[in-house]
């Protein structure tokens, strides 16, 4: 059993690593080359509209809260509230980014154009998840209503949480960013969402082998399962920054042509 969660661990971590990696290319390729203010001012409202979905959460928190001690426990009361402050808190500072690069507040219009549902909310209308400027996100929202709503396990809840952030290297390789103005008010809002997103996912990973890999086959469900939602997601990154790479280079880090990222240094890095 030893050698199998060791094994569960190193894999699940090879996949996150890969694609984490591709994500932080995608940044890398975006600020490889000059930008309009406007084009700065588009990707970072586009990752505005990851984070502020999570409002439509408030009506269920207040749901909750009224049967706290009674149906619901109170700390899923708690964990629901920090979630919708933390993704909040993740809007804001980009926004504000957003007001300085274009030197004027945004309107409640260009605020909220890219707002889309980065999970499944089983008490709206499945056809108010979408936005259909983001075709990406969309197929992202398909693909987990198929986990979590339509074939509901806590197994394959649990594997979709180590995605979340998309591994967290797309934050720390912004979070590197200088040498003007912008690239240092983005990069501090962009390390101020890493811990969080690192929270989310990678630092799962051994608690989850723990907990759910006690065989063969569930380790092969957790890489298949794994494997396919991180793929999507970096699409989703790479249609946040407005494609900087290619279907053909895509295709490529599928085929795992990347060299993986550093995930251990990168948490350590993103704790300090």
């Amino acid at each position: 059993m030893a050698e199998l969660a060791e094994r569960a661990e190193r894999e699940l971590t090879d996949i996150l690593a890969r694609y984490t990696a591709g994500e932080a290319e995608v940044v890398r390729t975006y600020f490889a080359r000059p930008h309009e203010p406007e084009e700065h001012a588009d990707v970072l409202r586009r990752q505005m509209g990851r984070e502020l979905f999570c409002v439509a959460w408030l009506d269920r928190a207040g749901r909750w809260a009224a049967e706290m001690e009674r149906s619901v426990d109170r700390h899923r009361v708690v964990g629901l509230l920090e979630h919708i402050a933390e993704e909040v808190k993740h809007y804001v500072l980009l926004a504000d980014v957003a007001d300085w690069v274009l030197g004027r507040k945004l309107s409640a219009e260009e605020a909220r154009e890219y707002e889309v549902h980065a999970a499944p909310e089983p008490s709206l209308p499945r056809e108010r998840h979408y936005n259909p400027r983001l075709p990406e996100a969309n197929a992202m929202i398909d693909m987990l209503w198929r986990f979590r709503i339509e074939q509901p396990a806590e197994f394959s809840d649990e594997v979709m949480g180590l995605s979340e952030g998309g591994g967290g290297a797309a934050f720390l390789e912004a979070g590197r960013l200088s040498g003007d103005e912008f690239r240092e008010r983005f990069a501090a809002a962009m390390r101020a969402i890493a811990d969080d997103e690192l929270d989310h996912g990678p630092r799962r990973v051994p608690g989850f082998v723990a907990k759910y890999v006690n065989s063969e086959a569930d380790l092969a469900q957790a890489t298949g399962q794994l494997r396919e939602v991180m793929a999507q997601h970096l699409r989703v990154r790479n249609e946040i920054y407005r494609y900087p790479l290619s279907a053909e280079r895509l295709a490529e880090i599928d085929a795992g042509h990347i060299e993986p990222w550093a995930m251990a240094a990168s948490t350590a890095a993103a704790s300090a």
